[in-house]
């Protein structure tokens, strides 16, 4: 079993690849929380060490999803996106207030040239870590 404190390093480390800065404390205590309950597919052995090594996380588990759709990095991923995603902080990441359609194109078309790269990025992680 993962003890609470690796738990909460996860929470930050996952939340700064998703969000761009730490968890804050409420979160990282409903992730322990959901974590220690969670029927989460398999362990992710060496995700202490991919941390430590500041591994792209983000990269990582698209690549991993791509592969298998169904693994513990992806549901870890998913279980702090949805516990983000009613934080007010991230409101303006889910939500736009006001038509803004030539902006929303162009995050749109970069957020696709981004995910082309994270995925070749993660890929090469895969390789290079042996995490086939």
């Amino acid at each position: 079993m993962i003890a609470d404190e690796q738990l909460g390093r996860e929470a930050d480390r996952i939340h700064r690849a998703l969000f761009g800065r730490a968890a804050p404390a409420d979160l990282q205590r409903q992730y322990v929380s959901a974590m220690r309950d969670a029927p989460v597919v398999g362990a992710f052995p060496p995700l202490d060490r991919l941390m430590e090594a500041g591994v792209d996380l983000e990269a990582l588990e698209l690549a991993l999803r791509r592969r298998q759709p169904r693994n513990a990095l992806t549901q870890r991923f998913q279980v702090l996106c949805y516990l983000g995603e009613v934080q007010p902080a991230n409101y303006g990441r889910f939500v736009t207030e006001r038509r803004r359609f030539l902006a929303g194109a162009l995050t749109l078309g970069w957020h696709v040239v981004r995910s082309l790269f994270k995925l070749v990025k993660g890929r090469w992680l895969l390789r290079i870590h042996d995490l086939r």
